[in-house]
């Protein structure tokens, strides 16, 4: 039974809900499983939780070197993961503390592999601890305080639902019994490498394959329990429509057929490789013991030895811790992409003048009077003598000035001409080139994301189409895949308005840590993706997004980078939009808090 891990990171407060509910319920139920699973005495609950804490440090180790393994195919894992895996859960604890400090693979196999051998030439006590003791003192036989004996086999399938006649795929919210020993019935080999006693617990890999099954937005778990047991509501692995999945762990098993159970949420494939077992220490079969004979005679004291001479105590090594590194500094925000020219049309040419009316005919000129008689021609007188030249008299006075007389009246306006003809209208100008698609470029400061049961979607962080965040909204669900934003107005803030129709086909986003962040063993996937809606208060995901992965120790300031492909968001001027950032999660951790800064571009 696999439990669940957590790793969290400045948690936030939010609303009690039915999930949250749920995830508390899991846990109860998963620890009231581990403890029934030991109710006939083969294994205590103590060993039970030591072999899973011995395995999740094991995977832990592995997980750190994973770029160095090669998968087998449908999800099996690489024969040197189950050889570092083996060696470290059947070796002492310093092979597990030196293979924790490794710093490669061959270091982590030889210091495993060393364990694996201390371990087999001496006792090892409960908790894997060396004493003086060991060489001289071996395990007890049947001692219950003990560890579970671990033995690795020959990895095997036992399960694998697509082979013909296995039973096919596991249909949705039901579970299907299988054997831990394999079978054709149910798509593996029969592996005998645990003949005899029934294991307390298998070392197992279990692949589900959705491939033909649900979308990629359909999300749903995995379980793996004792057959004969209630569903603990516990998740082995999670999961997405469309895909293939593989985990490793421990699965306790009915103690008395062998069996166990798979549940899954949807419907799936599933295959399952054995790479080794746990089993209790069993009581000595043999006869009683006799009767003590009698103690012989103490023989003589022999004379004590000189003391030896105490050898020096080698130098202590000392060596100069680094300088921590220079933090990175933050990449410029990039340019905003040009507006695209306004296209515009050649104006028609002006049609012409219209043509003048004729003038009117000219009138006819009227008969000339009848000249009158001239008189007769008068006698001229005799001219007198010319007077001699007065006096010029004194300039009088200027006389006062006449009143104006009135002003005469308006004359008739002669009649307007006929109006011309209208000219033709001229041809329109082509139309202009369109301009190129709409970009835009947007930034987060530091926002807040966190993963829930089954490494789900939990509280999502949100950034403006365009520009930088205005202000940090508070903790956001989504319910449904929709975003309704009417209550909250700090987050309607963000949203904004497209000015003209068009599509988008590209997204960028680049995440940087703002806090360091432990992930050793799981990997947390952050997915920036563009919403949209005709209105500003109820927005839906596009099929516009890109997702980045982050797993191991993150540092601060560590980045990660992705880029959309093949998706497309159609938008008509006056509709909204907001990128919405969320996290999923897998492995040994499925609740995780994450705070990030992040910036995303979209464009045509």
């Amino acid at each position: 039974m696999k439990m669940l891990g957590t790793n969290t990171l400045r948690v936030g407060f939010f609303a009690l809900s039915s999930l949250t509910l749920a995830i508390n319920s899991a846990i109860a139920a998963q620890q009231t499983d581990v403890r029934s699973v030991s109710s006939d005495g083969s294994a205590s609950a103590e060993q039970v939780a030591h072999a899973q804490s011995k395995i999740s440090s094991a995977m832990s180790i592995a997980n750190r070197f994973s770029a160095d393994f090669t998968p087998g195919p449908n999800g099996s894992p690489d024969p040197n993961r189950v050889q570092l895996i083996n060696n470290l859960l059947r070796g002492d604890a310093r092979g597990m503390s030196e293979a924790t400090t490794a710093t490669s693979l061959s270091q982590a196999m030889a210091a495993a592999n060393a364990g694996a051998t201390r371990r087999a030439n001496t006792a090892i006590t409960v908790t894997g601890q060396q004493n003086s003791n060991d060489v001289a003192t071996p395990n007890a036989i049947g001692d219950t305080t003990d560890d579970l004996v671990y033995t690795p086999i020959v990895p095997c399938r036992i399960v694998d639902t697509r082979v013909n006649g296995a039973g096919g795929p596991i249909q949705a919210l039901t579970n299907r019994t299988f054997a831990g020993v394999g079978g054709s019935a149910q798509g593996g080999g029969n592996c005998s490498g645990y003949t005899g006693a029934i294991p307390a617990a298998l070392t197992l890999n279990v692949t589900a394959d959705t491939h033909g099954f649900g979308t990629p937005g359909q999300y749903g778990f995995v379980a793996v329990y004792p057959a004969g047991l209630n569903y603990p509501l516990s998740s082995w692995l999670n999961l997405a429509g469309d895909s293939t999945v593989a985990n490793e762990g421990i699965a306790t098993i009915n103690p008395t057929n062998g069996n166990f159970n798979v549940f899954t949420q949807n419907e799936a494939n599933i295959i399952i490789d054995v790479y080794g077992f746990f089993r209790a220490p069993t009581g000595n079969s043999s006869g009683a013991t006799g009767a003590t004979g009698p103690t012989g005679a103490t023989g003589a004291t022999g004379a004590t030895g000189p003391t030896g001479a105490t050898g020096a105590t080698g130098a202590t090594g000392a060596g100069t811790t680094g300088a921590a590194g220079v933090t990175g500094a933050t990449g410029a925000a990039g340019p905003t992409g040009a507006t695209g020219a306004t296209g515009a049309g050649t104006t028609g040419a002006t049609g012409a003048t219209g043509v003048a009316g004729p003038a009117g005919a000219t009138g006819a000129t009227g008969a000339n009077g009848v000249a009158g008689a001239t008189g007769p021609a008068g006698v001229a007188g005799p001219a007198g003598a010319t007077g001699p030249a007065g006096a010029n008299g004194l300039i009088g006075p200027t006389g006062p000035a006449g009143v104006a007389g009135p002003t005469g009246a308006a004359g008739t306006a002669g009649a307007t001409g006929a109006t011309g003809a209208a000219g033709a209208t001229g041809t329109a100008g082509a139309t202009g080139a369109t301009g190129p698609g709409m970009a835009f470029t947007s930034s987060m400061g530091a926002g807040t994301v966190t993963t829930v049961l089954g490494g789900l979607v939990g509280t999502i962080a949100v950034l403006p189409v365009s520009g930088a965040e205005l202000a940090t909204p508070p903790s956001i669900t989504l319910l449904g895949g929709a975003l309704n934003v009417s209550t909250n107005t700090t987050l309607l803030t963000q949203v904004q308005t497209f000015p003209q129709s068009g599509q988008f086909t590209s997204l960028r986003a680049t995440f940087m840590e703002t806090a360091a962040l432990s992930l050793v063993g799981s990997t947390v996937t952050l997915t920036a993706t563009l919403y949209t809606g005709s209105s500003p208060t109820n927005l839906v995901a596009t099929p516009l997004n890109c997702s980045a992965t982050i797993t191991g120790i993150i540092t601060l300031g560590a980045v990660q980078t992705c880029s959309a492909s093949g998706g497309t968001a159609t938008v008509n001027a006056g509709d909204s939009g907001l990128i919405v950032v969320t996290a999923t999660a897998s492995g040994l951790s499925l609740l995780n808090t994450v705070v990030i800064g992040a910036s995303v571009a979209i464009g045509p």
